[in-house]
C-alpha cells in the first residue's frame, strides 16, 4: 500500500467555538478575577439605592467570584495532578468554606447581618453549580450528569443564587414601576415609590381623599401629616431623572388647613445634600381646599449660586414647609411632567 505524500495529508483546522488547552480557563479566570476585585472594593460611595444593595451584597459576590477563581486555578495549575475534573469541584468548595471563617475574623460582620457568613457561603455554592451545570467536561467525565440531571444543578444553582440576592428582587420591581409610570414623576401612593421617600417634620400615610376633593374623592391618594416646624416634608429620591423635551410639571395636593401656607417645591440634580445656595426653590401658596400647580421647570434652570441645572439628571424631589405654621394635612396625588 503507498502512504500518502505528507504534503497532501491536510490539516487539522480547530472546529470553531472548541477549547484550546489553558487558554479559555486563563480567559475565565482573568473575568472573575476582575469581577472578585469590583466586588471587593467597588461601590464603596454609593450614589443610588441599587448601589447601595450591590455593597451590602458585596460578600455574595466577593465569595461566589471568589469560588471561580479558586476553580480555574485548581483546573489550571492542579490538572497534572489531579486528572478528574469533578474533584476541582471538591478542592474549589473545600478552599472556598475555609475561606468564609477566616474572613469572617478578619472582617467583623454587621450586627444587623449575623447570617453574612453563611450567605457567603451558599453563594460560593450556587455558582460552582451553575458552572458545573454549564461545564461540558464535566458531562463527558460524567454521562449521568447529561439531560435531566444536569438541567436539575441548573436550576439548584439558580435557586442558591436567587435566594442570596433577593434583596434586588424589591430594587428591580421599584426601577421598573419608575420608568413605567413615566412621566408621572412622583406618586407616594404607590409601593413602588415608598423606598425612594425620605420625611423630616411629617408623616405620611396611604388612604382615601376626602368628599370634599372631587377630583380624587374616595380614591387611593397619599396624606402628609406636617407637624408645622419650618423645613418639614418630604423629599423623593432617584425620580426619573431626564426631564428634558417637558415644559412644567403639574401637582395636585388638597389641604384642609383653616388658612393659607406658603410651601416650597424643590429640585435638585444631586444625590447630595445640596448648600442653601445651591438650591433652586419654587414658591407654592397653597389655599384651604384644592390646589392644582403648574410649575414651569425653566423656573429651576439656574440655581442662587448661579450654577445650572441639568434636568437630564434629576436626583431628588421635595416639598417643604417655608415657614412656621400649625399641624396640618396635605392630601397628595401626583406630579406628572407635561409638554405644555
Amino acid at each position: 500500500m503507498n502512504r500518502a505524500d505528507p504534503s497532501e495529508v491536510p490539516e487539522r483546522v480547530p472546529v470553531a467555538g472548541t477549547r484550546k488547552g489553558p487558554g479559555a480557563r486563563l480567559m475565565v479566570l482573568y473575568g472573575a478575577m476582575v469581577l472578585f476585585l469590583l466586588a471587593l472594593f467597588g461601590l464603596n460611595k454609593p450614589r443610588n439605592w441599587l448601589e447601595l444593595t450591590l455593597h451590602e451584597l458585596r460578600e455574595v459576590f466577593f465569595f461566589g467570584f471568589a469560588a471561580l477563581v479558586i476553580l480555574e486555578l485548581t483546573a489550571l495549575l492542579g490538572r497534572r495532578w489531579i486528572r478528574k475534573r469533578s474533584l476541582y469541584y471538591v478542592v474549589a468548595i473545600t478552599l472556598t468554606a475555609g475561606l468564609v471563617p477566616v474572613y469572617e475574623l478578619l472582617v467583623p460582620s454587621d450586627p444587623e447581618a449575623p447570617l453574612r457568613g453563611l450567605q457567603s457561603l451558599v453563594a460560593a455554592l450556587g455558582f460552582l453549580a451553575l458552572s458545573a451545570s454549564l461545564d461540558r467536561g464535566l458531562k463527558r467525565e460524567h454521562s449521568w450528569l447529561r439531560g435531566w440531571p444536569r438541567r436539575s444543578i441548573g436550576l439548584f444553582a439558580t435557586l442558591l443564587i436567587v435566594g442570596v440576592l433577593h434583596p434586588l428582587l424589591p430594587v428591580f420591581a421599584s426601577y421598573a414601576g419608575r420608568a413605567g409610570a413615566f412621566p408621572v414623576v412622583v406618586d407616594l401612593a404607590s409601593d413602588w415609590q415608598a423606598p425612594f421617600v425620605e420625611v423630616e417634620g411629617a408623616e405620611l400615610f396611604v388612604g382615601k381623599g376626602p368628599d370634599e376633593w372631587s377630583r380624587r374623592a374616595g380614591r387611593k391618594v397619599a396624606l402628609l401629616l406636617f407637624d408645622g416646624s419650618a423645613g418639614g416634608g418630604v423629599m423623593v429620591q432617584e425620580p426619573y431623572k431626564d426631564w428634558t423635551g417637558f415644559a412644567a410639571l403639574k401637582v395636585n395636593i388638597f389641604s384642609t388647613a383653616s388658612r393659607p401656607v406658603r410651601m416650597l417645591f424643590r429640585l435638585e440634580d444631586s444625590s447630595r445634600r445640596l448648600p442653601p445656595e445651591e438650591r433652586i426653590d419654587y414658591p407654592l401658596h397653597v389655599v384651604p381646599g384644592t390646589n392644582d400647580f403648574v410649575i414651569p421647570l425653566e423656573a429651576f434652570s439656574v440655581a442662587p449660586s448661579e450654577r445650572e441645572l441639568n434636568l437630564q439628571k434629576v436626583r431628588r424631589v421635595g416639598l417643604f414647609l417655608d415657614e412656621p405654621a400649625e399641624p396640618l394635612r396635605i392630601y397628595f396625588h401626583r406630579m406628572r411632567l407635561v409638554e405644555q
